[in-house]
């Protein structure tokens, strides 16, 4: 891209962040978010035990849920050391304790609570790209009930794959060699630097394609997944060196509310990093239209 190219590309993302009220929109997907945190999770947690096990489900989740946080480690007044993790674990401890997996009428009655996540991401990208298309709300709630689909299928395929992999030791790898033996810790390094961002990228993929009723091509979803995929890791990686230092302080201010406020803050900052996503991609797709 030339010179004149980037300035044209970042006139027209001010011009798009002028357009778009981007607090406005992040603050509503935050709230629905946190209003439907627990039948998503409850939803997850039936798709994923359904095919593996409760307890399984119970584990992957609180992976996920540590992979999606910035790296949170800081030992408490009352000299208790709280990591990620463990933070995870006391999140959704009382939601899988004494749970079977919910049947399919469970699964469509969670379905109904989750609609406002899904309308406040569909509309952010409707008002971002500009998409006219107006389906009638019967259509829209089953093209929610697809998304909502896709995204439990990304889950479960990572679930699968995760437990495929830790079916197999390759990090010492036997050769026909007089007693020679070949490390392969790199192996796991790189899954474990791999999988997460794999992870986070299909998400947002089926967000970008499916939530905007696949308005936005197959290639312009991919590149969008990928420019949110480069922020949420960016975000991620400053966050967790300033709560490495700056923890204690808000400890101090907040006390027991510290977890709260610092998760607050964090997916109130996921949806700024969507919203501002989606304004680069259209502002990439507004330049090429010219060009």
């Amino acid at each position: 891209m030339s010179k004149n190219g980037l300035r044209a590309y970042w006139s027209r993302v001010i011009e798009l962040v002028k357009q778009v009220d981007v607090i406005f929109n992040a603050s509503a997907v935050t709230f629905n978010l946190f209003i439907c945190a627990i039948p998503f999770t409850l939803i997850l947690i039936s798709i994923i035990g359904y095919v593996l096990s409760i307890d399984t489900a119970y584990m992957e989740l609180v992976r996920y849920g540590t992979e999606l946080l910035p790296d949170i480690t800081y030992e408490q007044t009352n000299s208790v050391t709280l990591e990620s993790e463990r933070i995870v674990q006391t999140l959704l401890a009382p939601l899988i304790q004494g749970r079977n997996v919910l049947g399919i009428t469970g699964i469509i009655i969670m379905l109904f609570f989750t609609q406002s996540l899904f309308h406040s991401l569909k509309l952010v990208l409707f008002n971002v790209f500009d998409i006219q298309k107006r389906s009638h709300p019967l259509k829209s709630i089953l093209a929610n009930f697809l998304g909502l689909g896709l995204l439990g299928t990304v889950f479960l395929f990572f679930s699968l794959l995760v437990s495929f992999v830790s079916l197999f030791d390759v990090r010492p790898l036997a050769v026909a060699l007089p007693a020679s033996v070949i490390e392969l810790p790199w192996v796991y390094e790189v899954l474990d630097m791999l999988l997460p961002l794999l992870f986070t990228y299909m998400l947002a993929f089926v967000i970008f394609r499916f939530m905007s009723e696949r308005e936005i091509s197959i290639s312009d979803a991919m590149q969008g997944a990928a420019l949110f995929t480069v922020l949420f890791e960016s975000a991620k990686l400053l966050l967790s060196l300033y709560l490495s230092y700056a923890m204690s302080r808000y400890e101090f201010v907040y006390q027991g509310y510290t977890v709260i406020i610092v998760l607050a803050l964090w997916v109130f900052y996921l949806s700024v990093l969507f919203v501002l996503s989606a304004i680069l991609l259209r502002a990439k797709i507004d330049r090429h239209k010219i060009v």
